[in-house]
C-alpha cells in the first residue's frame, strides 16, 4: 500500500550494510539529512565488516549492526532482538541505499509504520523496489554513485554537501602519531600507497611491477617520502613492495578508524578501487584512483572531491562469474598514472 511521502521526518533510518567504501560514499547524505533536518533523530544500521567507518559518528543518534554474517544466522535469536530495538524507534522514514533484497528485508523489519524509499525498476536488485512506498530513480545506471545517491535524498530538498569529517579519540590516533613521529624529518608530500585489495575485489589489482615503476618514478620526481598500507592478508605482498622500492615505510597493522586518521595526515592516495581510496576521499585526502577491471565513471572519486581515476581499456563493470581468478590488469601504463600523481600534487600546492 502506497503511503505518503513525509516532508518533515522525525525519525530517519538509512540502510546501508556494507561494504567500507560503499558506506563511506553515503556518509554526504547523512550530512546533507543532518543539515536539512537538524532535531530529526538519524539512525543507520549496517553490518560489521564496515561498522568502523560509523562508530561513534556524531550525526548518527543509533547504529544498528547486523548481528550475523551469512543469511542462515538470521534464525538466531539476535536478529530478532535487534528487529525489536529499530521497531521501537517509529520511523518516519526508512531511506534504502542498499538496493538489493538484503537491504530491503531490514528497512521492512525496522520501518513499521515508516515510509520506505528506495530505487525504482531497473536500479534496485532481486526485486527490491517492491518492499518500497517511495521509488526513485537515478538519471541513469551508470552515473557516479555519488549522484546515484543524491536521487534518494534530492526529493527532500537535501543540500548537496561532503561528509562531515571523522572524529578520532585519543587512543585511535596514539599509534599512528607514533608511528609518524618516526617519519616526521622525512620530506613532504607523504604518498600513501596501498597495493591490495579485498578477497573478492581480486581482479580490481594493478600488475605489481607496473604499479612499483609508478611510485618510484612519482617518489623521485615529487621529492616526497613512501609509506605503503595494507590490511588483513596483505602485509606480505606490502612487504614485498617495500623492499623492492627500497625507501619506503610499511604502515603498522590498524584498524579502519586508524587508517582513515593515517590518510587525514596524508598528502596524496594511490590504490586501486577498494575501500581506502574511498576512506581517503572522505577525509579530503587527494587520490590517484587506478582502474582496470571497475567502471571508474561509476566508482571514481565525486566531482566535489580531491583527485582523479585513471583508467585502462577494460575498466568497466565486470559481473562476478567473469571476473573470479584473472591475474591482475596491466592497463593503464604507469606513465598515465605518474603524469595525474604529480598534476594532482602540483594543483594542491597551487591551491
Amino acid at each position: 500500500m502506497l503511503r505518503a511521502l513525509p516532508a518533515d521526518p522525525r525519525r530517519i533510518l538509512i540502510v546501508r550494510l556494507g561494504s567500507i567504501g560503499d558506506v563511506a560514499r553515503v556518509l554526504p547524505m547523512l550530512n546533507g539529512l543532518r543539515q536539512k533536518f537538524p532535531d530529526a533523530e538519524i539512525d543507520w544500521v549496517v553490518q560489521s565488516k564496515a561498522a568502523d567507518v560509523l562508530r561513534g559518528h556524531p550525526q548518527i543518534d543509533e547504529l544498528f549492526v547486523v548481528p550475523f554474517r551469512r543469511w542462515r544466522e538470521i534464525l538466531s535469536r539476535d536478529p530478532w532482538q535487534l528487529r525489536s530495538r529499530m521497531r521501537a524507534r517509529g520511523y518516519d522514514l526508512v531511506l534504502d541505499f542498499q538496493g538489493m533484497l538484503k537491504g530491503a528485508v531490514w528497512a521492512v523489519a525496522a520501518g513499521g509504520r515508516g515510509v520506505r524509499v528506495g530505487w525504482g525498476p531497473g536500479h534496485a536488485r532481486n526485486l527490491a523496489w517492491l518492499w518500497y512506498h517511495g521509488l526513485r530513480y537515478p538519471a541513469a545506471k551508470d552515473v557516479n554513485r555519488h549522484l546515484r545517491h543524491r536521487s534518494l535524498v534530492e526529493w527532500l530538498d537535501v543540500p548537496d554537501v561532503v561528509a562531515a569529517r571523522p572524529e578520532f579519540d585519543s587512543e585511535e590516533r596514539s599509534r599512528i602519531d607514533e608511528f609518524l613521529e618516526t617519519i616526521r624529518d622525512r620530506t613532504r608530500p607523504w604518498l600513501l600507497a596501498y597495493p591490495g585489495s579485498s578477497v573478492s575485489g581480486s581482479h580490481k589489482r594493478w600488475d605489481p611491477a607496473r604499479l612499483e615503476a609508478a611510485l618510484r618514478e612519482i617518489k623521485q620526481r615529487s621529492g616526497g617520502t613512501l609509506l605503503i598500507g595494507w590490511g588483513p592478508a596483505e602485509e606480505q605482498e606490502a612487504q614485498a613492495l617495500a623492499d623492492a622500492l627500497g625507501d619506503a615505510h610499511l604502515i603498522p597493522p590498524t584498524t579502519i578508524r586508524e587508517l582513515t586518521y593515517l590518510l587525514s595526515r596524508c598528502d596524496l592516495f594511490i590504490g586501486m578501487d577498494t575501500g581506502p581510496m574511498h576512506l581517503a576521499g572522505l577525509v579530503g585526502t587527494p587520490v590517484v584512483a587506478v582502474f582496470g577491471r571497475s567502471s571508474a565513471a561509476v566508482h571514481g572519486p565525486a566531482e566535489h572531491l580531491p583527485g582523479v581515476a585513471v583508467a585502462g581499456a577494460e575498466a568497466r563493470h565486470w559481473p562476478r562469474r567473469t571476473r573470479a581468478g584473472l591475474d591482475p590488469f596491466t592497463d593503464p601504463e604507469p606513465a598515465a598514472v605518474i603524469d595525474a600523481a604529480l598534476e594532482v600534487l602540483a594543483s594542491r600546492r597551487g591551491g
